[in-house]
């Protein structure tokens, strides 16, 4: 669905705004005229008063409208836009969450953050900016003509000849000088907000290889360029107003020499010829607001540009309406036939791969790096689209699910787990909103955790700091794996949940997790091969591939096997024995 068809359920209001502005103008065109009419009235000393209470009170009655107008023309544009704008951004978001790996893949964090932003705020000059001022300008066109014919043909014709000149004119000269400017200073505001971004999350490692001058001329050159394009596009603005305000004085002069002309004809009364200059004068006030609403036109097309390509998904058409029944048991997680390409150019990251998950089984998914484990997991999460096969959960089609219903379904452990700038608590309660306390410590005591909560100096309300810098990588690990026992998924898919931890540690917290899991799903990436006999099965990827799948003892003599696992010199007790679970009998 497009940003911009997101207007149309308020389309009621934003014709009420404009037909207010177009009521304003009329309201400051009717009080120009008649103030101009009661000044000239008035120089004639007329013998009674009474032949100015005409006038006097059209004066004050414009005045007031006009100013009471304006107030709810402001009111409710601003408040359209303010609500469009809330719409987009949800809108937006709820697109990001259900397709978030395909819309986040090759863009840094600081570019998300510019496109959701700047950008998105950049579309409220779009109502109140760019439609509003280009309705009443043509809709005050037609009030002036029908006020200057009213007046006199010659004037009323000549005066909207110009008004339209001079609008398409301007507007024209003022979207072609400023289109490339204003794209050319949204590109380069993204690129700062994104080094930026990148310059706070990695200063360590900046300090570390002593980038800081290299990194701070970058930072310069950037805020140089973005300076620059404000000064071009304040240099467009300034000239463009200057020759608006030409315009509009020139404009009054040509109706004066008009309107003189007309009354040497006796084709105008003289008293009439202050109101056809001043007339004129508040005419010319409709148009002068378009070349800035045209200055801004290229920005607020590249703004909505960048903002569209975030929702070249399936998912950004609405929300998918898919099976939601939850199923009574440990549902199967069958791949078939699947492959996906991906990366810039396109390189194909698993090959017609055919995986299945069965219920209560366990397995662990070993291969080198690069060969499509964290892919296959982001597969079976429903976060990376596929071009070719299908994943079936419970006999159901992935696609055919509704997103937020499957996924209530996996309990998920990144490669590289998200920590929240927020208390221990919130970030454990991101699994469900509405644990207990009892099941954060749970979580917290399988993990080996529970301690750190008496050593924090506020223990659960303890902020962890922006991606947790007050937990160490191995803890960071945890908090991760503690959320999914509070999520209490049925499947687990875990991407090196451990990687971190020292052996002793990762042992104990995979045999807690394992048996907690014991009538769960799990499949678990890993390198070592320590812990292998905590699974039932072990699947071997290569090159996109499984070329190899099964117990533990045949898998270890496998020759692909024998070069990818680091083998740790731990007690024999805890090397190859037989597994201690067989999912199929839990």
């Amino acid at each position: 669905m497009p940003i911009t068809k997101l207007i149309q359920r308020y389309k009621s209001l934003v014709a009420l705004a404009f037909l207010l502005g177009t009521a304003t103008v009329a309201m400051n065109l009717g009080l120009q005229s008649t103030s101009s009419y009661l000044i000239a009235k008035a120089a004639q000393h007329p013998k009674s008063i009474l032949l100015l209470w005409t006038p006097i009170v059209a004066v004050r009655f414009f005045a007031t409208a006009r100013a009471g107008l304006r107030y709810l023309d402001r009111y409710i544009a601003h408040d359209v836009a303010l609500r469009w704008l809330r719409d987009v951004k949800t809108h937006i978001y709820r697109t990001i969450e259900r397709e978030a790996h395909g819309i986040i893949m090759g863009r840094g964090s600081g570019e998300m953050l510019s496109r959701l932003g700047s950008d998105v705020d950049r579309l409220q000059n779009l109502i109140v900016g760019l439609y509003e001022p280009v309705v009443v300008g043509i809709l005050g066109l037609l009030i002036v003509l029908a006020i200057g014919l009213s007046l006199n043909p010659t004037i009323g014709i000549g005066l909207a000849a110009m008004l339209a000149a001079s609008a398409i004119v301007l507007s024209w000269g003022s979207a072609g000088m400023a289109s490339l400017s204003s794209a050319r200073l949204l590109d380069v505001r993204g690129r700062l907000t994104a080094a930026i971004v990148e310059l706070l999350q990695g200063w360590t490692d900046i300090i570390a290889l002593h980038l800081e001058s290299s990194v701070q001329t970058h930072v310069d050159q950037l805020q140089a360029r973005l300076h620059e394009s404000k000064r071009y596009l304040s240099r467009i603005s300034g000239l463009f107003q200057a020759t608006s305000l030409f315009v509009t004085w020139a404009g009054m002069w040509v109706v004066l020499q008009l309107a003189i002309v007309d009354v040497q004809r006796h084709q105008l009364r003289p008293i009439l010829v202050p109101v056809a200059a001043l007339l004129a004068l508040a005419s010319f006030e409709i148009v002068s607001g378009l070349p800035g609403a045209f200055q801004d036109f290229g920005g607020l097309a590249q703004a909505a540009s960048r903002i569209k390509e975030l929702g070249r998904h399936r998912e950004f058409q609405g929300p998918i309406q898919g099976r939601s029944t939850r199923p009574a048991d440990v549902p199967p997680l069958t791949v078939t036939e699947v492959s996906v390409v991906l990366g810039e150019p396109a390189k194909p990251v698993l090959d017609r791969l055919t995986f299945t998950l069965g219920p209560g089984q366990h397995v662990a998914l070993i291969g080198p790096n690069g060969s499509g484990k964290s892919t296959l997991v982001n597969l079976m999460a429903s976060l990376t689209p596929y071009s070719e096969g299908s994943i079936q959960l419970d006999q159901t089609d992935l696609r055919s699910w509704d997103p937020e219903a499957a996924r209530s379904l996996l309990g998920v452990v990144n490669q590289f787990p998200h920590v929240f700038h927020a208390t221990l608590r919130a970030n454990l309660q991101v699994a469900d909103p509405h644990a207990s306390e009892e099941a954060l410590r749970q979580s917290l005591r399988l993990t080996g955790m529970l301690p750190l909560v008496d050593s924090l100096p506020d223990g659960w309300n303890t902020l962890l700091g922006e991606r947790g810098t007050t937990l160490s990588g191995g803890e960071i690990k945890r908090l991760a794996i503690a959320r999914v026992v509070v999520k209490n998924a049925p499947i687990l898919l875990l991407d090196e949940p451990t990687e971190g931890l020292d052996p002793i540690s990762e042992r104990r917290v995979m045999q807690h997790l394992m048996r907690w899991a014991a009538r769960r799903s799990v499949l678990w990436i890993t390198h070592n091969a320590t812990n292998l006999d905590l699974v039932d099965e072990v699947a071997v990827l290569k090159d996109g591939r499984i070329v190899a799948q099964g117990p533990p003892q045949v898998i270890q003599s496998h020759p692909v096997t024998r070069t990818l696992l680091r083998l740790t010199a731990l007690p024999e007790t805890m090397g190859w024995p037989h597994p201690t679970h067989h999912g199929n009998s839990s």
